[in-house]
């Protein structure tokens, strides 16, 4: 029987796999390890010396770790399958993300077509509301008879019909 024909036992060829890629685990780990901690600082830095806002810098931890994450996993498990797993990343964040699209949308209109402007007075749920600012994903409207200020998303109208009162 020649070497070529010897066939392994399951066993065996996954000791032989594990063993074989155990270099790039302990390489994986060693990088986490590095790099995790750098930015760490690398964000703190940014939010105190630089003066970004809280958002800025954890968005800077976010797409860091992520890309690292993403090329660790591209170096373990295959481009393909890193791929993949991005690919239903991004629909999953697509999807999340449909009530603000909309509300984007909505806002948008709103302001493009002159529909709503400042000063306009709405009534929402039966109180009078006169819109301050009209934001990209929300209206900024104050109460007429009380000392109060609501934010309207765009896509709260998506479902309900607006009264605006005539001037």
């Amino acid at each position: 029987m020649s070497a070529t024909n010897v066939v392994e036992l399951p066993f065996t060829f996954a000791f032989h796999k594990i063993w074989n890629s155990i270099d790039e685990f302990f390489l994986c780990v060693g990088m986490i390890i590095i790099t995790v901690p750098i930015v760490m600082t690398i964000s703190s830095t940014s939010q105190h010396y630089f003066r970004f806002s809280l958002w800025t810098a954890q968005m800077l931890i976010f797409l860091s770790l992520s890309t690292l994450f993403l090329y660790l996993l591209s170096s373990v498990a295959g481009e393909s399958t890193s791929v993949s797993m991005l690919q239903g990343f991004a629909l999953g964040v697509g999807y999340a993300l449909q009530p603000y699209i909309v509300s984007l949308l909505s806002g948008t209109t709103f302001f493009s077509t002159g529909m709503l402007s400042t000063n306009d007075i709405i009534i929402v749920d039966g109180s009078e509301y006169t819109i301050v600012s009209n934001g990209i994903l929300f209206l900024e409207a104050k109460h007429n008879l009380k000392d109060l200020t609501i934010y309207i998303p765009n896509n709260f109208f998506n479902s309900r019909y607006i009264k605006k009162k005539n001037k």
